[in-house]
């Protein structure tokens, strides 16, 4: 099983990442798509959702656009 998660870019364009893994956790998906896109992580990271939201804009990402689909292999 593997997951596409969809996002905007903060520019207008748009971008897919595919992940290993059933993610149906929106702050889940977000986490994995800032591992996918190699982004940068706080040396003080907690995981919440403020810090995956500013590290997914810091990365060009849309936080709130992020969403997902199964995919089967």
């Amino acid at each position: 099983m593997k997951t596409q998660i969809s996002y905007t870019k903060t520019d207008g364009g748009t971008g897919v990442a595919l992940v290993d893994g059933a993610v149906d956790d929106p702050l889940e998906a977000k986490r994995e798509l800032a591992a996918a896109l190699n982004l940068p992580e706080d040396v003080n990271n907690t995981g919440n959702v403020t810090e995956v939201d500013a590290r997914l804009r810091a990365g060009g990402v849309q936080p709130e656009s992020v969403s997902t689909v199964p995919v089967s292999e």
